[in-house]
């Protein structure tokens, strides 16, 4: 018989931060007591981290107690390691206190460190625990991958290899191909953790199945990472059908109404960016972090993540004396104070113009001033260049850039050659505007535009918010102001009113 192993909590963390409201947790493991499900993984069991992340990452010893105690007595809790994180020495105060409550350990971790992964499989089944280790990225193994090199007799630290479609890239016959190439190699029990990219999650876990794999993931309502996982109520209702399984429905009902609200705020399951990522096998993450603000579009993201090529451009080499710039951001004061700005600009046409967007750049076609604009993602996509020609110069971030879109070499196309006053965020355009005028060698910044959002109504806004708020304060441990001539909600510029410079 087929064992499964329930990694809602763990998986679906990544949507709510591993916190979960007490009465869910309640009644989840109420629910979940009444099902045949052999493993509840709870969560992570983490290092401490500088980012917030909540009870289920760092899973207390109070937090296992309590679930344990609601669970039936046959039931065992498990809990996940990621192998990037870990050293031997971690797992001693990691662990040491969570003998008898947790059961299961599993250690996630890239083919390409088994060794490692191997020497913490070592340590934790010398404490005592079952030990499983979660092999990602299976797409990428073939019949000569090193890691058959180790695996040979791991069946003495590792209770279950687990098999994970990390980009759900996977197909059925694949799938099969490489069960058994592990099964050539190695004796221990397989698992399988199927991501739902291609809607394939269900057809290839019944495809382990058939292949004599031990232990299966799912998720209440396929809550997960990305595009999500197999849902445990579908294999839970297929095996109660084909397997003569004896399921309590009316539990498994108030399992998925109880997690419908989630499904609905957070939306989780496939789209096309995922569908995209399974089908070309691209990292899901890098997919959905390039397009959830709009700056990418997914032609591009797939293009850049299947080529090699580096588009690279002649170096920005700060071709003005002027000491002033001003930086135009996409807010709608914009709009609400163009006649205030047109007359500061044209009394001041020594400002370097940096655009940062293209929302308004056409509106400052007929100005005198000298005009860069600063392009990040697709951005270029949006203009037809021969209407543009009042741009002195567009620039772009340093190669390699992390998506290549296409760029038109011509004399006016330059790239910085580098972005070094912050380590992150090199494709935003406040970034590479930023920098513009630092190799500028300018004194004075001004922003208009830059408003921030009183309230954050999307996930989109939340990010650009964010990432804004990080490059200002960054650059302003290098440079000792920026002024904001508009409203602004962001924290540390200075704020001046554009009508004091008109008055």
């Amino acid at each position: 018989m087929i064992n499964l192993l329930d990694c809602t909590l763990r998986d679906g963390g990544y949507y709510t931060l591993w916190d979960f409201e007490t009465t869910l947790i309640k009644q989840y493991c109420y629910l979940m007591a009444k099902l045949p499900i052999e493993y509840i993984e709870i969560g992570y069991r983490s290092i401490e981290k500088d980012d917030y992340f909540g009870e289920f990452y760092y899973s207390p010893v109070d937090s296992l107690r309590n679930i344990k105690s609601r669970l039936n007595k046959s039931q065992k809790i498990s809990l996940m390691l990621n192998a990037k994180d870990c050293t031997d020495i971690d797992l001693a105060k990691l662990l040491s206190k969570c003998f008898g409550l947790v059961s299961l350990v599993r250690i996630a971790t890239d083919p390409e460190k088994i060794e490692h992964s191997l020497k913490i499989a070592k340590t934790l089944k010398s404490l005592g625990y079952q030990v499983a280790i979660n092999i990602m990225y299976i797409s990428k193994i073939n019949q000569g991958h090193t890691i058959f090199q180790h695996i040979k007799n791991i069946d003495t630290s590792v209770d279950y290899l687990y098999l994970v479609d990390s980009y759900g890239s996977v197909y059925p016959d694949d799938l099969e191909k490489t069960i058994k190439l592990f099964q050539q190699n190695c004796n221990v029990a397989l698992g399988f953790h199927g991501h739902n990219n291609l809607e394939l999650a269900f057809i290839n876990s019944l495809r382990a199945i058939e292949c004599g794999v031990n232990i299966i993931d799912s998720t209440i309502l396929g809550m997960g990472r990305g595009a999500g996982n197999l849902k445990l109520e579908l294999i839970l209702t297929h095996l109660n059908a084909k397997k003569d399984l004896n399921i309590d429905l009316n539990s498994l009902s108030q399992l998925n109404e109880l997690f419908s609200p989630l499904m609905n705020k957070y939306k989780w399951g496939t789209n096309l960016p995922y569908m995209v990522s399974g089908s070309y096998a691209l990292p899901q993450e890098d997919v959905m972090n390039a397009i959830r603000i709009n700056r990418y579009s997914i032609a591009s993201i797939v293009n850049t993540m299947n080529s090699n090529t580096v588009n690279e451009l002649q170096t920005f080499q700060c071709p003005t004396d002027s000491k002033n710039c001003i930086i135009i951001g996409g807010g709608s004061s914009i709009e609400k104070h163009y006649a205030a700005i047109t007359k500061y600009l044209m009394l001041n046409q020594h400002i370097v113009i940096i655009h940062s967007t293209s929302k308004y750049i056409n509106k400052f076609s007929t100005f005198k001033n000298k005009q860069f604009f600063c392009i990040a993602g697709d951005e270029l996509t949006k203009l037809n260049n021969s209407q543009y020609d009042f741009i002195d110069h567009f620039i772009f971030g340093p190669s390699p850039r992390k998506i290549n879109v296409k760029i038109p070499h011509n004399s006016t196309s330059y790239e910085l050659k580098k972005i070094d006053f912050i380590d992150k965020f090199h494709d935003s355009p406040l970034s590479i505007s930023l920098q513009t005028a630092l190799d500028m060698k300018v004194k004075n910044i001004e922003l208009i535009g830059f408003d921030g959002y009183i309230e954050l109504n999307s996930q989109k806004e939340l990010y650009l918010m964010q990432e804004n708020q990080l490059i200002i304060s960054t650059f302003l441990k290098i440079q000792q102001k920026i002024i904001s001539l508009t409203k602004t909600n962001y924290k540390d510029l200075l704020k001046q009113s554009i009508y004091t410079k008109v008055a």
